[in-house]
């Protein structure tokens, strides 16, 4: 039993070595069909009815249709590879050429074709013009295509990749505009340069930077530009990045020639990082722009502009002025002594009438001792001066 045991393992490993995928889909569809089996005597013994282990059954009835199939369509394709291997290797050792067979079809073909036109009635010679013209016509044509071609892959190879057009919507600042893209409002960071702050919340306005935005609106807002996105498309404020191309050259170049702008923010598309430098040495040489103040600018930084306002100078305290001498009140003036006869009442005391006196004498002596007016109302209504004209 252990040699018949040891030589059907030799006989299963030649098997699949020859027959991979036949032997594994046998051996995976005969244990799936077992395991059917197995359930459906289960099922049997329990008297419970289920569609199952037929299913499974089927399931490792396929397994092994497929794996005897899979198997025929490798060894056909083996078949066919060996066949041609064999034909080549025929014509090899008979000496003959594929190349120089081929050419004697061609000859063949040739002849023939010269044969025909041989029978064929010669054409007047204006038709064999016409058609000499319309072949030179479609050369030149022909050509033609081909060059926009080759002109059309050259500008792609430069951009690295399709240029999207989008419309400019709005101009926030020098370096961000707001764009139409994919029906979309987006707004857009300008790649690898920055410009002066303008509508920065905790920063004032920068030199340069109102000049730079109004740049900005002149050249693009309201208008057509192409983008090339860079490699990571958006920043951590889910600003779209990109280069703006106007032409065939780019609003960056633009404003760095100008001095408006620097280069900074290098960790995103360095494409055209040289092309940026270039054009932004042409500012530095002239001294313009943002490299017209001192320490203002520097290459490749990424803490924006270093621009301190000079502090006002502090006013000198003046001496405060010496308070001025309050004046002195004025005394007030002493009441006039009373009359040097005596009165009934006194003039300044509480208000009078003529039933407070006996006479009109008496009256008329308390009336000019009160002072001008009639104070106490004692002349009547008709101011002829005299008091109490009705008491004896």
């Amino acid at each position: 039993m252990g040699w018949l045991a040891f030589i059907l393992i030799i006989i299963a490993l030649i098997l699949l070595i020859n027959f991979p995928l036949a032997i594994l889909g046998l051996v995976a569809g005969a244990a799936i069909a077992i395991w059917g089996s197995k359930e459906r005597e289960i099922n049997k013994s329990l008297g419970a009815k289920s569609k199952k282990p037929i299913a499974i059954i089927l399931i490792g009835c396929l397994f092994i249709i497929g794996g005897f199939s899979a198997q025929a369509s490798v060894d056909e394709d083996e078949i066919t590879n060996s066949t041609d291997q064999e034909n080549v290797a025929s014509e090899v050792d008979s000496g003959e050429d594929p190349e120089s067979k081929t050419d004697e079809t061609q000859k063949e073909n040739t002849e023939t074709n010269e044969n025909k036109d041989a029978e064929t009635p010669t054409e007047p010679e204006e038709n064999k013009n016409d058609e000499t013209a319309s072949e030179s016509e479609e050369n030149i044509d022909s050509s033609q295509n081909e060059d926009s071609k080759s002109d059309a892959e050259s500008t792609s190879e430069e951009t690295g990749s399709d240029l999207v057009t989008v419309t400019v919507t709005r101009v926030i600042d020098g370096d961000t505009l707001e764009v139409n893209y994919n029906g979309q409002t987006e707004d857009l960071r300008l790649l690898l340069v920055d410009t002066p702050e303008t509508v920065h919340p905790n920063k004032p306005v920068e030199p340069f930077g109102s000049k730079a935005s109004q740049f900005v609106k002149d050249t693009v807002e309201g208008k057509e530009v192409q983008l090339k996105i860079g490699t990571e498309e958006r920043d951590k404020y889910d600003r779209l990045l990109a280069y703006v191309f106007i032409g065939d050259t780019t609003l960056q170049e633009m404003l760095l020639e100008r001095g408006l702008a620097a280069t900074a923010y290098l960790y995103n598309d360095l494409t055209m990082l040289e092309k940026f430098h270039a054009a932004q040495q042409i500012a530095i040489d002239a001294g313009i722009g943002v490299w017209s103040i001192p320490g203002y600018a520097h290459v490749d930084h990424d803490h924006g502009f270093h621009y301190e306002e000079e502090p006002e100078p502090t006013p000198e305290p003046q001496p405060e002025p010496e308070p001025k001498p309050e004046p002195e009140p004025e005394p007030e003036p002493e009441p006039e002594p009373a009359p040097s006869n005596d009165l009934k009442y006194d003039p300044n005391g509480p208000d009078r009438n003529c039933g407070d006196f006996d006479t009109h004498a008496q009256a008329q002596e308390f009336m000019e001792a009160s002072g001008p007016g009639d104070p106490h109302r004692l002349d009547g209504n008709d101011n002829d001066g005299l008091a109490c004209e009705s008491l004896p």
